[in-house]
């Protein structure tokens, strides 16, 4: 038999997912960077080779130019069994040459083997530290990798060397994008569309930062050029949806998203953005689905597993909200978040132990957070251990005194400790950050009438009932939110 859950669980929930859903609409940044660039490589080997320095003087020089010359057309027909063993041996004729690290890097990077291809871009830049290609090629790498701030610095010292990079411009802008630097993404952009008008990789990037500016007029412009290139590109089409929902216009944003589907069917983030319109009207089970979608295409979004969670608790599946967030603890155990969801689910589905195990992971991550301490502080208090609990309570309150719910669980336990006068400033501190929630006038109705405070105890008791009413009103709209849809312990429900 499930214990029961308060309300409080739920909107700490939502509050804490708005940071992670800030990054989600620039997911698709870090899709369209490139690999490593060949033609760049290609290039840079047809003009006179950096540092070309081979054992054995000029007849093993002309070897080593000829290996190089080999590898770049096995390289550009994709024959990189073949290419493979030509760069190697030119690297062994040649160690200081800077062009051959670099192209058994670009090999490397195209094979998958991450680690080699930038030990060998790095001795390229070692060799020679203005190496365009070996520097734009690993930046790409880094990127790809997850370090996007050593990314950004790479494209930037590119662009220092080649100002009108164009690759190294784009993929710049991009990562001004995906990290929140819109305003420097946009003038970047800008001026890769004017080299190159047509690309409508360039044109996504661009309405996307524009979008994030609140810019919507000028993001509904670059996206009409792009739409008319190709109309149904995905990346295009994802992020008009975005501008339609900043337009009020759901329903044709919902319909550009599943086009993106139909053209890119492992689109998570429109499979996700889905799952967030179904869910704004309250079709819970229509949203799951697409989350879980979400979350197969792409693991890596903590945000898939945190909305995916949080609608199973809309759906009273509290089971499956656990095993989510147990699955994204193990995958993300530095993130302090993830356990503080984990013990909102183990509350949900009833399991205290499990519940208070995650909070204090989720402390020990983040100290003094009050979320967290609030959670505990009501699981230690239903399992008895009234004295911890208060001191959690207070703890959390002292971190954020508007902090609702740590306010109100405190209220609620010095009420059944019969300590009514402390319960009563706690409480009327909640209602002051929450006037309109029934649950704290309600506890107010119960301090007051053990205190015999008749002429009080009336007016929270008509309080409770007002907003009580309100809030099945709500329900009745379909405006619930997690809370009410959630079991509330006995002290919250209704007087006879």
């Amino acid at each position: 038999m499930k214990h029961e859950i308060t309300r409080s669980c739920a909107n700490q929930f939502s509050l804490k997912t708005s940071r992670l859903f800030r990054l989600l609409s620039c997911l698709i940044a870090v899709c369209g960077l490139l690999a490593a660039c060949i033609p760049a490589a290609m290039q840079a080997q047809r003009r006179a080779p950096h540092g070309t320095q081979a054992v054995g003087g000029a007849p093993a020089r002309a070897d080593v130019a000829a290996l190089l010359r080999q590898a770049l057309a096995a390289l550009e027909a994709g024959r990189l069994d073949e290419a493979e063993p030509l760069l190697r041996r030119a690297v062994q004729l040649a160690p200081t040459n800077a062009d051959a690290h670099s192209l058994l890097g670009t090999l490397l990077d195209q094979r998958g083997r991450l680690a080699e291809a930038e030990r060998e871009y790095d001795a390229a830049l070692r060799l020679n530290p203005k190496h365009v290609a070996a520097r734009a090629n690993l930046g790409v790498l880094l990127a790809r990798t997850g370090r996007t701030a050593q990314a950004i610095k790479t494209f930037e010292t590119v662009l220092a060397e080649a100002p009108e990079h164009p690759q190294a411009s784009l993929n710049l802008g991009m990562l001004y994008v995906m990290s929140a630097q819109y305003e420097r993404a946009v003038p970047l952009l800008e001026r890769v569309r004017a080299q190159q008008p047509n690309n409508t990789t360039v044109l996504a990037q661009l309405a996307l930062a524009l979008y994030q500016l609140k810019r919507i007029d000028e993001a509904t412009g670059v996206l009409a050029s792009a739409a008319n290139l190709a109309p149904a590109d995905p990346d295009v089409l994802y992020v008009s949806g975005l501008v339609a929902t900043a337009r009020g216009d759901d329903e044709a944003a919902a319909e550009l998203w599943q086009r993106a589907l139909v053209a890119r069917p492992n689109f998570a983030a429109a499979s996700f953005m889905l799952g967030e319109a179904l869910r704004k009207h309250r079709r819970y089970e229509g949203a799951a689905e697409f989350y879980e979608r979400a979350l197969a295409a792409d693991p890596a979004q903590l945000v898939y597993y945190v909305r995916l969670g949080g609608t199973y608790m809309l759906l009273v599946r509290y089971d499956k909200a656990l095993e989510l967030f147990q699955r994204a603890a193990a995958r993300f155990p530095d993130q302090a978040e993830v356990y503080y969801f984990t013990g909102i689910a183990a509350r949900g589905h009833g399991d205290y132990a499990t519940a208070e195990a995650a909070l204090r992971k989720s402390l020990a991550l983040k100290a003094d957070n009050a979320d967290a301490l609030a959670q505990l502080g009501f699981i230690v208090g239903e399992r008895g251990r009234e004295q911890e609990a208060e001191a959690l309570l207070r703890r959390a309150v002292a971190s954020d005194a508007r902090h609702f719910y740590a306010n109100y669980d405190l209220g609620r336990l010095l009420v059944r400790a019969r300590r009514y006068d402390e319960a009563i400033v706690a409480l009327e501190g909640a209602t002051r950050i929450r006037e309109r929630d029934p649950s704290a006038h309600y506890q107010l109705f119960i301090a007051y009438t053990r205190l015999k405070k008749t002429a009080d105890a009336e007016r929270e008791l008509a309080l409770f009932k007002r907003y009580d009413e309100e809030r099945k009103a709500r329900r009745a709209a379909g405006e619930e939110q997690i809370e009410d849809t959630l079991p509330q312990p006995e002290d919250e429900r209704k007087p006879e």
